[in-house]
């Protein structure tokens, strides 16, 4: 498979597209000028992940939190 590159469109392809092809059909158009052998390397690049801050829609209790006593037994209706 060789990666070709369009110099004019040709049946379903268009001018500028790059696309992989095999050997035969790639020499036929090649010999045509229809298309050109692309040569740039495929480049791998890298990506800094950087923290990302994200919206936290969790709904907040505002104010410190109040101890809530118990009643003492001796509080206690006795009856």
């Amino acid at each position: 498979m060789k990666k070709l590159k369009f110099t004019r469109s040709w049946r379903g392809y268009r001018r500028g597209q790059v696309v992989e092809i095999p050997g035969g059909l790639a020499t036929q158009l090649l010999a045509q000028r229809v298309a050109v052998e692309d040569r740039q390397q495929e480049l791998e690049t890298a990506a800094i992940d950087h923290q990302a801050e994200t919206a936290d829609a969790t709904p907040r209790k505002r104010g410190r939190p109040r101890a809530i006593q118990k009643p003492d037994s001796s509080d206690a209706a006795s009856g």
